[in-house]
């Protein structure tokens, strides 16, 4: 199969092109989401306060990877996207398994809900989002005091770089080319600055490695993952 070509199009619109070419990727065990959320969820759920009962918004759902993690659980999701074909892949396939997610179409910075959800996430979508101070703003005004930002993102380095876009999209050819823009990359400090004017304090963080498997590391030079606090 010809490797897909997703440079030069919206971020949403990559989305779309994978949800309708080929809607049963997201849901593959070995597809790269499916193997990072068997490492993010235990996690997340680890260093958060018991989920069962809790509210929580998935930002940039996708097909539902966490938001079915999260229903599983326990958990109230409501999962927003701005890709409508993922989101009626991603609806459907909840549908399949009895999860009772609640799924809308849209963009991130243009949410409204205030102290609404227990937990919001953002992973492995705030290198997508078209307006990132506009997407953090809605995410902790979302969120009720002492709740938890959960994020996944990938560090402005040359090594994210070298793995992320290089490695991926170009040698192994494995993700389309163009899935990610590294102008978009965010490096830990960065992040961490722009919660903390929002009110919210990193409590925890991990770095992943990818290469040989994907695993937990100390090292953010690539990716990271992280819990933020906002203030009670």
């Amino acid at each position: 199969m010809p490797q897909p070509d997703y440079r030069f199009i919206p971020e949403y619109a990559k989305y779309d092109e994978q949800s309708r070419r080929d809607p049963a990727s997201w849901y593959r065990h070995d597809y790269g989401l499916q193997r990072l959320e068997r490492l993010r969820f235990p996690w997340f759920a680890k260093r958060l306060p018991p989920l069962a009962g809790l509210a929580a918004l998935d930002i940039g759902c996708g097909g539902g990877i966490l938001a079915e993690s999260l229903a599983r659980a326990g958990v109230r999701v409501i999962g927003i996207d701005p890709s409508r074909a993922t989101i009626a892949v991603a609806r459907k396939h909840a549908q399949r398994l009895r999860l009772p997610i609640r799924y809308r179409v849209g963009f991130a910075e243009r949410m409204r809900e205030r102290a609404a959800f227990d937990l919001v996430f953002a992973v492995d979508v705030l290198e997508h989002v078209n307006d990132l101070d506009a997407t953090l703003d809605a995410a902790a005004r979302a969120l009720k005091p002492g709740g938890w930002f959960g994020f996944l993102t990938h560090n402005a380095t040359l090594e994210a770089f070298t793995q992320i876009i290089w490695q991926w999209e170009y040698v192994s050819r494995s993700a389309p080319r163009g899935r990610h823009d590294f102008h978009r990359f965010l490096t830990p400090d960065a992040l961490r600055g722009a919660l903390r004017a929002r009110g919210l304090t990193v409590r925890h963080q991990s770095g992943i490695r990818w290469s040989p498997r994907i695993a937990l590391t100390r090292s953010t030079r690539v990716s990271y993952l992280g819990l933020a606090q906002k203030r009670a």
